[in-house]
């Protein structure tokens, strides 16, 4: 059975509570014994689309997908990449090839393990940081008061080419579940060097987005802030750090960074087209 602590965010309550927040159409589909799967309805003037993001469908919760409705163009991407999960799947199209996920298992013994998880150039880098002058701070998003690191975020993201949450729904999560977000900040001088944010659903944390400056990067202040965020998690019960998606070709540094934490690659299945009309399982 799907665990409930362990659930993507794309598969946890407070992400849908944050998409109803600000106006998307969010089903919760009966999946029997475990918990409901998550579907998105949008429509692209007269074709409707229901979306299904990492849905965990193993065992008995592939029977959920029957109730997907038959009239609508649906995509879904499996969760499970491997052939269990996929084989009920051949009347799906594919179309994009699986991506990859990095996760970070915090449920070992200690902070040693943390440690020797790391590579070396990482841990050397974190070394340096802690041993720096940066002081870090940890609190709630406050979205309002805090707007002015996320749009420096936005404007990174921009300038390097790469998409991550839109922030009206970072807005709306830090509304619907203000204690669910935890924000870090390296300081200097009364100034943010960066920032990482994360939100919390179940036993996980998901990195949501971050930023540094120069300063921030000659003093490794992420990985600094990375380190905090591992250790903090596991001692209130954190049981996995979700980085999201590895882009090796557009993000390569930010790529070799999640992998440097000791964070493991996992891919997730392939995109899946399902027209109207056709059953979703073969």
């Amino acid at each position: 059975m799907c665990d409930p602590d362990l659930l993507p965010l794309q598969q946890s309550p407070g992400y849908a509570a944050a998409l109803r927040q600000f106006g998307c159409d969010v089903t919760d589909i009966d999946a029997g014994d475990g918990p409901p799967i998550l579907m998105l309805r949008r429509r692209f003037g007269p074709t409707a689309v229901c979306y299904t993001p990492r849905a965990d469908l193993r065992g008995a919760r592939r029977s959920a997908l029957r109730n997907l409705p038959r009239r609508h163009f649906r995509i879904i991407i499996p969760e499970d990449c491997s052939r269990t999960g996929l084989g009920p799947f051949n009347n799906g199209l594919p179309i994009l090839t699986p991506q990859h996920v990095a996760e970070l298992n915090l449920s070992g013994p200690g902070t040693d393990d943390l440690w020797r998880g790391m590579h070396g150039k990482w841990r050397n880098r974190l070394r340096r940081a802690l041993d720096g002058p940066l002081t870090v701070r940890e609190s709630p998003l406050e979205y309002t008061h805090h707007a002015p690191l996320l749009h420096l975020e936005q404007t990174q993201r921009v300038k390097r080419g790469y998409s991550s949450y839109p922030l009206v729904f970072l807005a709306a999560y830090a509304e619907t579940a203000k204690d669910q977000t935890h924000l870090i900040q390296a300081h200097l001088n009364g100034e943010t060097l960066a920032f990482m944010l994360f939100l919390i659903h179940g036993a996980v944390a998901t990195y949501a987005v971050g930023w540094t400056g120069a300063e921030g990067r000659r003093t490794h202040a992420h990985n600094l802030l990375m380190w905090h965020a591992m250790t903090g998690f596991r001692d209130r019960g954190i049981r996995r750090i979700d980085l999201g998606s590895l882009d090796t070709d557009r993000c390569r540094s930010l790529a070799r960074f999640k992998l440097g934490c000791g964070a493991r690659a996992r891919p997730l299945g392939p995109t899946l087209l399902i027209p109207p009309g056709v059953r979703a399982l073969a």
